[in-house]
């Protein structure tokens, strides 16, 4: 056993002071600003019934921050889809060109959609894509032909972890949970959760690398009106310990129909991150992102963002990852 002294501290309590205690990156909408901040180092959990918009929210958010800071990400999304899939998705996001030939309107009925990104512009994009998203593609077991589940979250972790520098990333996403595999063993889940949830804040914090985690909600609760209500951080699968060990935790809720989609931050930690509350966001689904609106006209994240407050200003914007397509 040791007691801090003064020599010790020192120098690590006068960057704090600096600081604020660490490098925090702003999100892309100045309405979440005052809420959520992605911090080096940091970890946040995402969660939200099926439809809510939690994963294109948070695949929107890297996206700016690859756009801003030059971040890159290694991503395991395998409940998101197949890797066609969602890759499918982020050029769409990063473009605003849809990449499916038609679509169902509500009759029904089979509508072309106009503004099909190329073949040429989906090839002149994807190894941007492959450079910015590192997809995680775990190896097959002996014998069979599935992924699934072919992995704990410790060990990607920790592959995040020690492949950091050579795949210059800044942050690591799983989506979700569920798909994981979990070798809790002997223990009960709530032990084996909070060891595994330690575990990770300390290698977020320890390697700079901030995780992201995608967590399904337990069963939805209606209200009397027989409307579902937003999931809190209570309701996650696994227990109360997502609440315990969880630093920043984000619920995206969205009524069926609605373009609207409501967003909670029900803890945020440190500090510098952000606070709690509320904020909502609205999505174009043609386009693929959300948007906000500000002085009165529709403001996507995807553009240089119209500040409101000094504290929420970012720094010289990188390149436009698709500046270069012929959109």
């Amino acid at each position: 056993m040791a007691i801090l002294k003064e020599g010790d501290i020192r120098d690590s309590l006068h960057d704090y002071y600096v600081h604020g205690g660490g490098n925090t990156f702003y999100a892309g909408f100045n309405s979440l600003g005052s809420h959520y901040n992605i911090k080096e180092g940091g970890v946040t959990d995402w969660t939200g019934y099926a439809g809510s918009g939690k994963t294109e929210l948070l695949l929107q958010i890297l996206i700016n921050c690859s756009k801003w800071y030059g971040h890159k990400h290694l991503i395991y999304m395998p409940d998101a889809g197949t890797n066609e899939e969602v890759v499918a998705k982020l050029i769409h996001k990063m473009t605003g060109k849809q990449f499916e030939e038609f679509y169902y309107n509500k009759k029904g009925e089979k509508v072309e959609i106009k503004n099909r990104i190329t073949e040429a512009e989906m090839f002149k994009l994807l190894p941007t894509i492959l450079d910015t998203f590192k997809i995680y593609v775990p190896e097959k077991k002996e014998g069979t032909k599935t992924r699934s589940k072919a992995i704990t979250p410790v060990e990607y972790w920790d592959f995040a972890a020690a492949n950091k520098k050579e795949l210059g990333i800044f942050s690591a996403v799983i989506d979700s949970w569920n798909y994981m595999k979990h070798d809790i063993g002997s223990q009960r889940q709530d032990q084996w959760l909070e060891e595994v949830l330690s575990y990770r804040n300390e290698v977020a914090e320890s390697n700079a690398l901030h995780l992201h985690t995608i967590i399904h909600p337990k069963a939805a609760v209606k209200d009397k009106n027989g409307k579902i209500i937003m999931p809190d951080m209570h309701n996650l699968k696994g227990g109360s310990e997502w609440s315990n060990n969880g630093k920043t935790i984000i619920i995206a809720h969205r009524e069926f129909g609605s373009k609207i989609t409501d967003i909670r931050i029900d803890k945020a930690k440190p500090k510098i991150v952000g606070i709690q509350g509320m904020t909502a966001l609205q999505f174009d689904v043609n386009y693929g992102g959300f948007y906000e609106i500000v002085n009165g006209k529709r403001q996507y994240s995807h553009q240089e963002p119209i500040l409101v407050e000094k504290q929420f200003q970012v720094p010289e914007v990188k390149k436009d990852l698709t500046e270069d397509l012929p959109l």
